[in-house]
C-alpha cells in the first residue's frame, strides 16, 4: 500500500505498508523506498519526518536500503529516520513508513539542525507557514543501559528546548508530538510527571484549561538502538502576511487529558490560509470521565475508540474520509483479524494506516488509533 496527499496545503502526508511479507524484504523495502522517492521528486517536496516501524531484525536493513535509494535518486536524507521496534500485525519485517514532506516557497532554502554535529531536524519555509521537524530527539542525550527512563525524558526534553531556541523557536509553536516508550507499562506515570513538569517550565499551562498544547501519541516502541523515549515532533509558525490559526479541539465524548495528568491535547488543528490540518493525538477506549471502559472486549474497545476519532474529526470539520495519515495500535496478536472485520464494518478499512503490535498506556487497553486529516478552506 502506498497512499499519499498532494495538497491542498504545503505539507503532504505519506504512508506506506507492503501488501504483504510473500517476497524478499529487500524487494519490498526497495520498492517502497523507490515509491516514496518518486512522490518527493514529482512534488519538489522536500522531506521533513520519517518514521520506520519494524521488528529489530528488520530496521537495520531498512535504514540501509533507504540511504542507497535515495542516493541514487538524489534525495537529501542526512536527517536520521526514526525507527520504531514495533512487529507488523501480520507476520514479520517491516510494519511501514510514515513519511511527512513539505513543498517550500520558491527560493527558499531548508535549514538543518544539528546537535553536537549530529543532523536531527529541518526547518522550511513554504507558502503558507513555517514548518520545523526534529526527529528522535532522545538518541542525542541517549546512554543506554546507564540511565532510568525518566531521565532520559527529561534530557529529551531539555534537547527540545535547547534546538528549538538555537532556531529561535519555541515549544509554544509544537503542534504534534509522536512518544515512543520503551516498556510503557513499567513507567507512563514518570513519563507524565517529566512531560508535566517540563511543559509548566516552558510556559504551556499557562491558566487556560483548552490552551493549543500539542496533540500527542504516547504508545509503546522501542527505538533501534535500545532507548527508553523516542521523541519526534512537528512545530508550525505563522507566515506574515498569511492566515494561521492553532486550537485545541473538544471531543464531547471524552474529557481532556489533561484532568487526569496527561499533558496532551485530544486533538489540535491548525489552519492557513489553504486547508486546515487536524492532528488526532492516540486515542482510545477512554470515555468521558477518563476511564478505560469495555475493559476485556476488544471489539467493544475498538467500536469506542473509533467513535472518539470520529468525535474529534467532527467536531473539527472533517470525516474518516479525510484522514491522510494514521497510525493503528493492536496489543494482542489474536485480535487482529477481528480489527480487521471492524474496521470493514465499520467502513474505515482504507485508512492510510500502518498497523503495528503495542502495548497501550493503560494495561486494560487493547487498541489505539492516531489520525491526521487535511481538508481545503
Amino acid at each position: 500500500m502506498f497512499i499519499a496527499t498532494n495538497g491542498p496545503g504545503d505539507l503532504l502526508f505519506v504512508t506506506w505498508a507492503p501488501e504483504s511479507n510473500v517476497e524478499p524484504l529487500d524487494k519490498i523495502l526497495k520498492d517502497g523506498m523507490q515509491e516514496i522517492t518518486d512522490f518527493l521528486h514529482s512534488n519538489e517536496a522536500i522531506l521533513l519526518n520519517e518514521r520506520i516501524y519494524g521488528d529489530a531484525a528488520s530496521l537495520e536493513a531498512a535504514v540501509d536500503i533507504r540511504r542507497a535509494i535515495f542516493r541514487e535518486n538524489g534525495v537529501s536524507g542526512e536527517i536520521y529516520p526514526t525507527c520504531i521496534e514495533g512487529r507488523p500485525c501480520r507476520g514479520s519485517g517491516v510494519a511501514g513508513i510514515h513519511a511527512i514532506a513539505v513543498q517550500p516557497a520558491e527560493s527558499s532554502t531548508p535549514a538543518t539542525l544539528s546537535w553536537q554535529d549530529q543532523q536531527c531536524g529541518r526547518l522550511v519555509k513554504g507558502r503558507d507557514a513555517h514548518y520545523l521537524a526534529l526527529s528522535d530527539v532522545g538518541r542525542l542525550v541517549r546512554q543506554v543501559g546507564r540511565e532510568r527512563p525518566e531521565e532520559e525524558a527529561r534530557k529529551t526534553f531539555e534537547a527540545v528546548e535547547s534546538l528549538l531556541k538555537q532556531a529561535d523557536w519555541s515549544f509554544n509553536e509544537v503542534r504534534r508530538t509522536w512518544f515512543y516508550l520503551h516498556n510503557i507499562l513499567d513507567w507512563y506515570n514518570e513519563f507524565n510527571l517529566v512531560r508535566n513538569t517540563a511543559f509548566k517550565r516552558l510556559g504551556l499551562f499557562n491558566g487556560n484549561p483548552l490552551s493549543a498544547i500539542p496533540a500527542s501519541t504516547g504508545i509503546q516502541g522501542r527505538n533501534a538502538d535500545g532507548g527508553w523515549c523516542t521523541l519526534d515532533l512537528l512545530a508550525m509558525r505563522a507566515l506574515n502576511g498569511r492566515a494561521f490559526e492553532a486550537k485545541r479541539v473538544v471531543n464531547p465524548k471524552q474529557n481532556e487529558a489533561t484532568e487526569y495528568g496527561s499533558a496532551f491535547a485530544r486533538a489540535l488543528t491548525v489552519k492557513t490560509d489553504r486547508c486546515q490540518y487536524v492532528f488526532v493525538s492516540g486515542t482510545a477506549s477512554i470515555d468521558e470521565h477518563g476511564r478505560s471502559v469495555h475493559e476485556g472486549d476488544f471489539e467493544r474497545q475498538t467500536i469506542r475508540t473509533l467513535e472518539n476519532v470520529e468525535a474529534l474529526l467532527d467536531a473539527a470539520g472533517a470525516k474518516m474520509s479525510d484522514v491522510c495519515q494514521a497510525t493503528s495500535f493492536v496489543k494482542r496478536p489474536e485480535d487482529v483479524d477481528s480489527y480487521r472485520a471492524i474496521a470493514k464494518r465499520m467502513g474505515v478499512e482504507a485508512l492510510p494506516a500502518v498497523c503495528t503490535l503495542a502495548d497501550v498506556c493503560r494495561d486494560e487497553l487493547l487498541y489505539e488509533l492516531d489520525a491526521t486529516a487535511v481538508i481545503p478552506c
